[in-house]
């Protein structure tokens, strides 16, 4: 057993990228040593700075086992003659394997008798595989944006300068990129720009750490996120940790320094948000926050090295910071004095895609299903087309222009300073939400539905021009979407159908656009209940008990959740199995029975019955039938589910003892209406056929 340690030196790597390419590295790499069969350690893991990618394997295989494997040949019928003397075939085969005819052994199959050969395969050596894997895994890292340098044939996503491969303390051969691997690496850029040797692949760590690199990527997130909330206390604040910036930070500072900033409490006024923006996606500051959440006129920013004149470092983060601040509060100021629906007339300049139009064409679509949400959903209707008309308006604002994370937000508050009626500023506001999964829900009715508006139209006019998600890649994030209009329509308890929102959605695009919309009549519905069935599924439903429940009309989603809670609790019941057989069993000889009537509108008559049986399974299902009906009605699934639990002990006798496909045709009829009766009864909450009994 050994441990490898690999390190590629580079020119600094990009921030946003370092997170993913390391872990990819080692994974890849990880992944290859697997499927060979080499083991390695669970401690085994990766490193990562602004000017390296790197990981050390722990306890690593060095020698696999040799293995023996059985080569076959031709038919022994091919590989001789009538005489017994070897054919051509038998003669290659031998060569191939590199052994005399007479060595080869047969073997006996299905087929008939084989030449066969044992190979003796030397086991693979770490140091002669080790070297390819990590090149395959380099070439499939996901660099967007390969460069080249000098006048070499080869790149990659920035200059490489240095290649470190050791075993223990041995090198291990290897060339990438021009270099040839070796034990050197370099400390920091200031503090330590000098080569550095390793002896040995563990001392790694500790030997980057004296030469004032920290070269753990997680460790020096939490030593950041430490230094950024000790400085915070030092004015009785709280740092804001945003874990993507956290990250971010992470991948642009080797040796973490806390630097507290200030700057003029002036830009206070601008919306927080947007002074928020400019520290943290322009500077990659962390911002500070008071006891009760209102902004701070100071900052955490982090330098790269240990500077002897701290006070210069901080004047610098607080001289770029101050333009940025005073742009947002120029923004601010320049957007708010410009009604918002002045911009209403620009949507239509600006395409929301190119076979969908514009958004004035969006508004009118979403306008026309915020008419249909009002008397559902409890808001005025005025109300509903002027959160429609406004909604998409701070698009065309100098704010969203800098800062495109604040749609929606900015709009809000424009609406609010401009004296928009609060409801409908609010809901512009949230008209976003929820931008990711257990992301905050809009507050208010018109929030909401301005919210489900906005996402089905996209999903479905997505659909209709047939650019629907395709793997990993959801350009329009389309998944997002429908999780979204799940999460509002399930969380907020709202009587709204899913499958009537998306069809005043398609009502919209026929009335409002010059598009085919058969694409997205069939398929946006097939992906918007995978989406909801893998929703369920994560949330612990089984996938028999989603399909028996959703099978039916229940596209209002409290109802889908009712009717799924108790589904799950009958299908743990005793009784169970003989109402899930029997609802089968009913179901499959009616849907089998040829009649010209329709059995499921039919009565049974009971002076037909024969059997004292049909008169039992009758008498029970009228003594039930009206209170079942009603239970359902209220949505007591629960309680209808033990209801129909006395059904259990008849339905077993009737199958027991009752021929239903008689000769007499008037007395069949009879009993396949008895049996449709059954099925629908038993089928009114889910379809019971779609489940699996434990």
């Amino acid at each position: 057993m050994a441990d490898i340690l690999f390190e590629l030196g580079c020119e600094e790597l990009p921030p946003k990228a370092l997170y993913g390419l390391s872990k990819a590295l080692f994974e890849g790499v990880c992944d290859q040593l697997n499927e060979q069969g080499f083991a390695f350690a669970e401690d085994s893991r990766w490193f990562a700075s602004p000017r390296r990618l790197a990981f050390l394997l722990r306890d690593v295989s060095e020698q696999l086992a040799d293995k023996t494997v059985e080569k076959r040949g031709p038919s022994v019928a091919v590989a001789y003659d009538d005489a017994g003397e070897p054919k051509p075939a038998a003669i290659g085969f031998a060569k191939s394997v590199g052994a005399e005819v007479k060595d080869l052994d047969t073997v006996k199959t299905d087929k008939g008798e084989y030449l066969v050969y044992q190979v003796v395969e030397k086991g693979l050596n770490i140091n002669d595989v080790l070297p390819g894997m990590i090149e395959q895994s380099i070439k499939q890292l996901p660099i967007p944006k390969p460069m080249r340098w000098g006048n070499h044939d080869y790149s990659f996503i920035r200059p490489v300068h240095w290649l470190l491969l050791l075993k223990d303390k041995d090198i291990i051969p290897m060339s990438l990129f021009g270099h040839e691997s070796g034990r050197k690496t370099r400390g920091h850029r200031f503090h330590h720009n000098d080569w550095l040797s390793i002896d040995n692949a563990l001392d790694y760590k500790a030997l980057l750490q004296k030469a004032d690199v920290m070269v753990d990527h997680l460790e020096r997130e939490q030593l950041i996120q430490q230094q950024a909330e000790a400085v915070a206390q030092k004015v009785s604040g709280q740092a804001l940790i945003n874990a993507d910036l956290l990250q971010e930070v992470a991948s642009i500072v080797e040796k973490p320094v806390a630097v507290l900033g200030d700057f003029d409490a002036s830009f206070l006024k601008v919306p927080r948000e947007a002074l928020i923006s400019s520290m943290e996606s322009h500077q990659k500051y962390f911002p500070i926050e008071n006891i009760e959440g209102e902004l701070m006129p100071h900052f955490v920013a982090f330098a790269n090295i240990d500077s002897k004149q701290p006070e210069l470092v901080k004047k610098g983060f607080e001289k770029v910071i101050t333009p940025r601040l005073a742009d947002a509060e120029f923004f601010w100021n320049k957007d708010k004095a410009r009604p918002l629906a002045d911009n209403l007339p620009l949507l239509a300049k600006m395409t929301f895609e190119k076979s969908l139009g514009s958004y004035t064409d969006k508004t009118q679509r979403i306008k026309h299903i915020m008419d249909w949400l009002a008397p559902k959903m409890g808001f005025r209707m005025t109300q509903g087309e002027r959160a429609a008309e406004l909604m998409k308006c701070d698009l065309m604002s100098d704010m969203v222009g800098e800062f495109p994370e604040l749609q929606g937000l900015m709009g809000g508050y424009y609406a609010t300073d401009q004296g928009e009626d609060k409801d409908v500023a609010m809901a512009i506001r949230d008209q976003y939400l929820p931008r990711f999964s257990g992301d905050h829900l809009p507050e208010n009715a018109l929030g909401q539905a301005l919210a489900l508006a906005d996402k089905m139209d996209t999903l479905v006019g997505i659909f209709a021009v047939g650019k629907k998600p395709s793997g990993s890649k959801d350009p329009f994030a389309l998944r997002r979407a429908a999780l979204g209009i799940i999460s509002i329509l399930r969380d907020k308890d709202l009587a709204v159908s899913y499958d009537d929102l998306m069809n005043q959605s398609i009502i919209a695009y026929q009335k409002y656009s010059k598009i085919s919309l058969d694409e997205a009549k069939s398929s946006a519905r097939i992906f918007f209940k995978n989406r909801l069935r893998h929703y369920y599924t994560n949330n612990g439903v089984s996938i028999d008990v989603f399909n028996a429940a959703s099978t039916l009309d229940a596209s209002v989603l409290s109802d889908l959740d009712e009717r799924i809670k108790a589904t799950e609790d009958f299908k743990q019941q005793d009784y169970a199995k003989s109402l899930i057989e029997a609802n089968k069993r009913a179901t499959n000889i009616v849907a089998k029975a040829q009649t010209k009537e329709n059995l499921y509108e039919q009565t049974v008559n009971p002076e037909l019955f024969e059997s004292a049986l049909e008169s039992q399974l009758f008498n029970q299902i009228d003594s039930m039938n009206s209170e079942f009906k009603q239970l359902v009605a209220d949505k007591k699934y629960g309680e209808a589910y033990r209801l129909l639990a006395t059904l259990a002990e008849p339905l077993d006798a009737y199958f027991e003892g009752v021929m239903v496909n008689v000769d007499d045709a008037t007395i069949r009829l009879n009993r396949l209406t008895q049996l449709a009766q059954v099925s629908r009864l038993t089928g009114s909450i889910a379809d019971l056929s779609q489940l699996v009994k434990n």
